[in-house]
């Protein structure tokens, strides 16, 4: 029986980045059933090779197009693209349609006016009807990944379901920290339930730190949606 494709792959087209420093082969992929985009920046030969630094980047439209403080999105993406560079071979995943943790931008709008009212990120997502916090699907980053023949990575990332799922997969994960940011008054009140409710690993926040609960409660009702005087954001 042949086996059909069930996306269709575009590329590769030449891009330098000046976020990363160097230039990556860049593919798109879209899936035919769902529609969904993903870009896939590749640095260097990496097909059929092992213990490749990969990163899964899921988009957020407020932080990688308009640099939100609220999170580490764009940091992490810049910060990957830059290690990727330095380390001479690797890729990157961008998954166009996993905003928000899997959300619509319509949700994804709603949700943050919920945490402008005060509200965490997880209790935001309840109040707009989302019970489960992480809404995500790997099933369509996984055929990307064993599209390049890749069955054993170093994968960039926090977030201890995305090692859970490739390992279940027969992808050989090892996990490469990526913090990228300084948890400060503006993106501690999604940090703080990153880690305390998804599990992420972000060894510099303390939850038991009675000064880091005072931030994130002030962050809450004020700081994350409030007026920035911070620093400018720089790639």
């Amino acid at each position: 029986m042949i086996n059909t494709p069930t996306f269709q792959k575009v590329g590769p087209m030449k891009l330098p980045s000046r976020i990363g420093g160097g230039t990556f082969d860049l593919y798109l992929y879209v899936f035919k059933h769902s529609g969904n985009n993903y870009f896939a920046l590749k640095r260097a030969s990496i097909e059929g090779r092992k213990n490749i630094l990969l990163r899964i980047d899921s988009n957020c439209v407020w932080a990688n197009i308009f640099g939100s403080a609220r999170c580490d999105c764009a940091e992490q993406m810049h910060e990957a693209l830059r290690r990727i560079i330095k380390e001479g071979r690797g890729l990157l995943i961008h998954a166009y349609n996993q905003d928000g943790r899997g959300l619509s931008l319509i949700d994804h709008v709603r949700v943050y006016m919920e945490q402008d009212k005060g509200f965490d990120t997880i209790e935001a997502d309840r109040r707009c009807g989302f019970n489960t916090p992480d809404r995500r699907n790997y099933d369509e980053v996984i055929k990307i990944i064993r599209d390049f023949r890749l069955n054993y990575i170093r994968l960039l990332t926090n977030n201890p379901h995305r090692i859970q799922v490739l390992n279940t997969a027969g992808i050989i994960t090892k996990r490469e920290d990526i913090e990228a940011v300084i948890v400060d008054k503006y993106n501690i009140a999604q940090l703080y339930m990153k880690k305390k409710v998804l599990g992420h690993y972000i060894d510099s926040l303390d939850l038991d730190n009675p000064g880091v609960r005072k931030l994130f409660k002030k962050s809450l009702s004020q700081w994350s949606h409030g007026e920035y005087d911070g620093y400018l954001w720089r790639c």
